[in-house]
């Protein structure tokens, strides 16, 4: 007697082979599809990192094309200008931004409200600033010019931070651990 499809002679086992593609595919399709998840969540993060560097370097080479506006005058509109920048660079409220002109008029923007700060007449000095993008430390007003201490030349700066939420597909498995994607530099303008 023969099972259809199958044969009943000696090594059938081996030549009636029904469903087991079916099986197989069960199987390994969940790996599969957390592998895929997984690389479009990392293709995500990147595209949404590229985008937000962009925003934070389009800012950083504003503030490069317009270091005259950096002095008391106009140093309040020129943050505002520059945290909308990068928290408007692709679409409304976009991202968050975090900006400080030669360390005295700031502009924070969160959830697309802008929020200035700071002390406008520190942007007619010269500084030398230290430490790194978590805090920059503009210490005392410098003769512009002078060498400072890490090499550099005293001047007119302008640091720009951005940040961006971002939730990713398999958050649960912990593949992509940021939930807020950040991009800073510091730009010397003189």
């Amino acid at each position: 007697m023969t099972r259809r499809g199958c044969d009943s002679g000696r090594g059938s086992w081996f030549r009636c082979r029904n469903g087991t593609a079916a099986v197989e595919l069960a199987l390994i399709s969940p790996v599969f599809l957390t592998l895929f998840a997984g690389v479009v969540d990392f293709g995500r993060a990147y595209r949404a990192e590229l985008q937000l560097s962009s925003a934070v370097a389009a800012a950083g080479q504003y503030a490069l094309l317009n270091v005259a506006n950096i002095n008391s005058t106009n140093a309040a509109s020129m943050a505002l200008t520059l945290s909308g920048i990068v928290a408007n660079s692709n679409g409304a409220a976009w991202a968050g931004a975090t900006v400080s002109v030669n360390g005295g008029s700031t502009s924070v923007v969160s959830g697309g409200v802008a929020t200035a700060g700071g002390v406008a007449a520190n942007a007619d000095n010269c500084w030398c600033p230290t430490g790194g993008v978590a805090s920059w430390n503009y210490g005392a007003a410098v003769t512009c010019g002078r060498a400072c201490a890490g090499g550099t030349l005293a001047g007119k700066f302008a640091s720009i931070t951005g940040t961006r939420a971002f939730s990713a597909i398999l958050s649960s498995y912990g593949l992509i651990s940021k939930s807020t994607l950040s991009q800073s530099i510091i730009v010397q303008a003189q």
